[in-house]
C-alpha cells in the first residue's frame, strides 16, 4: 500500500504545504525523554478513558489493511455499542479514532486527550489543536460512510485530586459544531494537500509565521543560513509579521520602519553586527548583594497526581542546583539536590534549599520560574512559608540585563541562557550533555518515577540530570561574571 498521509502531516500542511511534505518524510527516530513521557501519559490517560467509557471492542491498530477490516466488521456488528481504536482511510489519508459510541443509528466520535477540560465545560474554550485532531478524524470517518451524531473530547478534569477514584479524572465536552466546521475546511483542502504531499518535488516554501516554530525551517528549508530572520524581533505579532514579511530578514528592514524599542534595539544590533551596551540597563547588576547564590530548579507536572491535595499537572520542583560565590572572581561552591525515585520529596527539597541558601545575599535566577517554584513550595508547605518567603524576597533576575543592558548579534534577538552562553562563554556548552533541555529533564525523572528504567539505568540518568542542572547555574554564574566585566569597563 502506498504510504498514507496521517494526521500530523495533514495538519502541518494546512499551515504550510512544505512543512507537511517534510513531516510525511521525516524519520521518527528515537524519542527524546520529553516525547517518551508524553506518550506514556497519553497511553495512561487512554487506559483510564477506556475504563471510564465502559466495556467495548478493542481493535488492532496495524497493519492498516488489517485495522480497516477489523473496523468494518466491528461497526457492522449491532452488538457493539462501544469500539476502541477505530481506523478510517481513503486513497490518500488515514486516521484513527480513540473510540466510537453507538447512539441509535449513528455514532459519537470520541477523541481522548491528556489536556485539561475547560473549567466551565465551554466547547469554545477547547484547544484548537484538539479540535483539529478530531476534525481530521471526522472528515475521514464521514468520507468512509460513518454517520456521526456528536464529536466529543475526553479531557482531564482540573478538579480531580489525588486519592479520588480514577473514573472521576476525566470529563467530556461536546465540540460538534466546531469540529464539523473545521472538517468541512479539511475536506475542501484535502485534494490539494494530497497532491502537494505526494509530489516528489518539495512544495515551494513561503515565509509565513508558522516558520518560527517549524523544525525544518533552519535545517532544510528557507531559514538555512539565515542569521537574522524576522523572528529575531522580540514580541513580533502575527499582524506585524505580515506587514514586514516582504523584507525577508531583519537586515533588510529600512531604518525608518516602525518598531517597538526592544525590536529596534535588536534590529540595530543585527544590522551593525556589533554588540550594544546600555549603561542604564547594566545598572541592574549593582543591586546584587554578595555573596551571590545562583539558583535553578527543574520541575515535573504529572497528569495523574502523585501526592495528596495535588491537582493534575501541578508543577512541582524535584531538583535544584546552587552555585555560591562570595565575591566577584571568587571560586564558587556548589550544592545540589535531586529527589529520590519514590516518596514525597517536597519537604526534604524545601528544607535543603533553605539550608543551602542561608539568610543573606542575593539569589540570582533567570526568568520568573524560580519565583513560581518558591511560591509553590510555600503553598504546599505552609509551616515553611515564612522562610521560603524570605528567600523569595532576595531573588534577583539576571535576564533583564540582557534585555535592557547588553545585546549581542550572536544572541539573534533572544535572551535565554542557551542563546547567550555560546556567545559570551565559549568554554561551557550544553552540546555534550546527555540531557540538554528542561522538558527532557522532567520527562526523564518522571519515567524513572514510574519504573520505566532499571536500577542501573536510573543511576546513569540521575548523573545526567545532576550534570544538566549543575550547568544551568554554572552558566548563570559565568554569564554574570562577563556582565560584571562589561559593567566595570564603563565605570
Amino acid at each position: 500500500m502506498t504510504q498514507l498521509i496521517d494526521k500530523d502531516a495533514f495538519l502541518a500542511a494546512m499551515a504550510c504545504p512544505t512543512q507537511g511534505w517534510y513531516t510525511l518524510r521525516a524519520s521518527r527516530g528515537d524519542l527524546a525523554p520529553a516525547a517518551e513521557w508524553r506518550f506514556y501519559v497519553g497511553n495512561q490517560i487512554g487506559r483510564v478513558a477506556r475504563e471510564r467509557l465502559g466495556k467495548g471492542a478493542l481493535l488492532l491498530r496495524s497493519p492498516v489493511e488489517t485495522a480497516l477490516r477489523a473496523t468494518a466488521e466491528a461497526l457492522a456488528d449491532s452488538a457493539n455499542v462501544l469500539v476502541f481504536e477505530v481506523t478510517f482511510a481513503t486513497d490518500d489519508f488515514v486516521a484513527r479514532a480513540d473510540a466510537v459510541r453507538r447512539t441509535g443509528d449513528s455514532w459519537d466520535l470520541i477523541e481522548v486527550k491528556s489536556g485539561k477540560l475547560p473549567a466551565d465545560g465551554n466547547p469554545d474554550k477547547a484547544k484548537p489543536d484538539y479540535v483539529d485532531d478530531l476534525a481530521f478524524t471526522t472528515f475521514l470517518a464521514e468520507t468512509s460512510g460513518l454517520r456521526i451524531a456528536r464529536c466529543v473530547l475526553v479531557l482531564v478534569r482540573a478538579e480531580y485530586r489525588y486519592g479520588q477514584p480514577l473514573d472521576e479524572l476525566l470529563g467530556e465536552v461536546d465540540v460538534t459544531a466546531r469540529v464539523r466546521s473545521r472538517a468541512r475546511e479539511f475536506a475542501t483542502a484535502a485534494p490539494q494537500i494530497a497532491a502537494a504531499l505526494r509530489s516528489e518535488a518539495r512544495p515551494q516554501p513561503t515565509l509565513i509565521v508558522a516558520c518560527k516554530d517549524c523544525d525544518f525551517y533552519e535545517t532544510d528549508c528557507i531559514g538555512v543560513g539565515v542569521r537574522d530572520p524576522l523572528f529575531a524581533l522580540p514580541r513580533l505579532s502575527e499582524k506585524r509579521f505580515a506587514q514586514l514579511r516582504s523584507y525577508g530578514r531583519v537586515s533588510a528592514l529600512p531604518e525608518a520602519v516602525d518598531l517597538t524599542d526592544p525590536q529596534r534595539r535588536v534590529a540595530g544590533v543585527l544590522r551593525s553586527g556589533e554588540p550594544l551596551i546600555e549603561p542604564v540597563g547594566l545598572k541592574h547588576l549593582d543591586t546584587v548583594i554578595w555573596p551571590a547564590y545562583y539558583l535553578d530548579f527543574e520541575s515535573v507536572n504529572p497528569a495523574i497526581p502523585w501526592f495528596p491535595d495535588v491537582e493534575p499537572y501541578e508543577q512541582m520542583p524535584f531538583q535544584f542546583s546552587i552555585h555560591v560565590c562570595g565575591a566577584p572572581g571568587d571560586e564558587p561552591i556548589h550544592h545540589e539536590y535531586l529527589a529520590p525515585n519514590d516518596g514525597d520529596w517536597r519537604r526534604e527539597l524545601a528544607s535543603r534549599l533553605i539550608e543551602q541558601l542561608a539568610d543573606y545575599g542575593s539569589i540570582l535566577m533567570y526568568s520568573p520560574y524560580e519565583r513560581r517554584m518558591l511560591n509553590y513550595l510555600a503553598a504546599a508547605l505552609p509551616d515553611l512559608a515564612p522562610r521560603l518567603g524570605a528567600l523569595e524576597a532576595r531573588l534577583c533576575d539576571l535576564e533583564p540585563v540582557f534585555k535592557n543592558g547588553y545585546c549581542h548579534p550572536g544572541f539573534r534577538g533572544r535572551t535565554s541562557i542557551k542563546e547567550t552562553l555560546p556567545t559570551m562563554v565559549r568554554d561551557l556548552s550544553y552540546e555534550n550533555l546527555a540531557v540538554r533541555k528542561g522538558d527532557d529533564a522532567a520527562g526523564l525523572f518522571a519515567l524513572m518515577r514510574v519504573g520505566k528504567y532499571s536500577v542501573t539505568e536510573c543511576e546513569t540518568h540521575r548523573r545526567h540530570l545532576l550534570a544538566y542542572c549543575n550547568l544551568d547555574t554554572l552558566a548563570m554564574l559565568r554569564l554574570h561574571q562577563e556582565l560584571v566585566k562589561i559593567r566595570a569597563g564603563m565605570l
